[in-house]
């Protein structure tokens, strides 16, 4: 079959440059040996925000009692995973269908590069026209786009049933474990960690550095409240240390740690990580050179060592996230299709948590504009001031948005607090918008609403430079980029 393009992985990264690519005019086809939407769709973003809305819901209620509702509410753990189950079907469901809208031939089917040109599909059953168990595609491009799976830690390796990890408990867990140890502390472990104590677990997560979320996209007021809200709820937190052993039995798992200390839980939950899946397709034969840590070595414009061949998302180098995949499968399907040497920028590409609090940053943080050379300075609006947040009953949260003190330029920004995720595109418009730190007073904000406060934290800084009467340079950092 001679196409345009040939895209190896159906999540998030492959769906969306099989869109892309269709839109451009190409004949693209869609090859995944798994279920169709990849780990995204099936073990990740969207059975995880099914559960956490209710988690959330959880909390929610139980803060407003007394205050015009009565009755406690419980999670019923095995119901939501039903629940989690029939939303995710449902979108599955109709995978195929919007791809067919679009003109993308979706295969079901294990994909092995032959050459630079040629993908060798291993049918999942045979095709009912012609009873063939294997298809050979043809394109000029190919996109691998694989994703990763869950990393795996030495001194505890999972077996599915008492040590587990993200697959496994999208999967297989069926019940509400007493306790959980959760292995890392980045968003896996944050997530589910907070997911599985609304419903009534008790929750330690270990970290073997010194915060949680360590990622320098977020300021360190972000995780410090977060720290302490795990707290206040009951949700043990012990940084800067690790597993040593662990001795799985029928009653549980009991655990030692690098500090000496001991504990017993009924499940443990490795959240240490993810590594690329780059093994079976043939990606080395076909001359793709790969990283020591295993990941597809790509240059600025996402294209392997073979010209022609390109990789997205987890299975290359960059940020192991949905969104930074994305944002890659838009620009490699562009590249791949139309020949424009677009880069990718992961500054441009929003990052967001929903954990005991929902946590979105994008752009710079202070420390990294002050690395990149920029006198950075932090307009900060905390929750409390909200007319929306005292309406809701919820102000715990805060706003941050860095910009340059000199010329007003806006270098990114960080949200904690309800709607965390969509008011971060607010943030993400602004560092990209021709007005930069005035994008947010030009606006007309509804009232009461979340994104106004992006207009309080900001007012006095845009009032001291009108008053100054400074030359100003204000386009966001990123107005007319690529």
């Amino acid at each position: 079959m001679n196409l345009d393009l040939v895209i190896i992985g159906s999540g998030p990264g492959g769906y969306k440059a099989a869109i892309t690519a269709a839109h451009l005019g190409a004949k693209v086809a869609l090859v995944d040996k798994g279920l169709a939407g990849g780990c995204c769709l099936n073990e990740g973003c969207i059975p995880k925000k099914t559960l956490l809305h209710l988690a959330s819901l959880i909390e929610d209620v139980e803060r407003l009692q007394g205050r015009g509702l009565e009755g406690r509410v419980k999670g019923d753990f095995p119901a939501a995973m039903k629940h989690k189950d029939a939303v995710v079907a449902g979108i599955r469901d109709n995978f195929g269908v919007w791809l067919r809208r679009l003109g993308v031939r979706s295969i079901g089917g294990a994909a092995r590069l032959l050459d630079s040109r040629t993908v060798e599909v291993a049918l999942n059953a045979p095709d009912p026209k012609s009873g063939e168990t294997v298809q050979v595609l043809t394109a000029p491009k190919i996109i691998i786009a694989t994703g990763s799976q869950p990393g795996e830690v030495d001194a505890c390796p999972t077996d599915g049933q008492r040590v587990i990890n993200s697959h496994h408990f999208m999967y297989d867990l069926d019940h509400l474990p007493a306790s959980v140890l959760c292995i890392g502390g980045g968003a896996i472990g944050c997530e589910l960690g907070f997911l599985l104590h609304q419903f009534g677990s008790q929750v330690t997560i270990v970290e073997q550095g010194d915060s949680l979320l360590n990622t320098v996209r977020l300021p360190e007021r972000a995780k410090t409240m977060l720290e302490r809200k795990f707290k206040r709820i009951g949700i043990e937190v012990r940084k800067n240390l690790t597993v040593a052993a662990c001795d799985k039995g029928e009653d549980g798992v009991a655990v030692a740690f690098s500090d000496g200390s001991r504990g017993t839980y009924d499940r443990v939950l490795v959240a240490a990580g993810r590594r690329p899946y780059t093994q079976g397709l043939g990606l080395e034969e076909a001359g793709v050179r790969l990283t020591p840590e295993g990941f597809v070595d790509t240059n600025e414009f996402l294209e392997s060592s073979v010209p022609g061949i390109y990789a997205i998302g987890d299975v290359k180098r960059g940020p192991m996230t949905a969104n930074a995949a994305l944002h890659d499968a838009k620009v490699a399907a562009a590249n791949a299709i139309s020949g424009a040497k677009l880069r990718p920028n992961y500054l441009k590409v929003p990052v967001v948590f929903h954990t005991a609090f929902e946590i979105a940053a994008v752009g710079l943080a202070e420390n990294q504009a002050e690395t990149a050379g920029f006198e950075a300075e932090a307009a900060r609006s905390n929750m409390g001031g909200s007319g929306k947040a005292r309406a809701h009953h919820d102000m715990e949260g805060l706003i941050e948005v860095v910009h340059d003190s000199e010329t007003g330029q806006l270098l990114g920004g960080c949200i904690v607090g309800p709607e965390a995720g969509e008011q971060i595109h607010m943030m993400a418009a602004a560092c990209q918008s021709t007005r930069g730190l005035w994008f947010f007073k030009d606006m007309s904000y509804s009232h009461p609403s979340w994104c106004e406060e992006l207009e309080t934290a900001i007012d006095p800084y845009t009032s001291a430079f009108s008053n100054d009467e400074k030359d100003l340079f204000r386009p966001g950092i990123f107005a007319g980029k690529a």
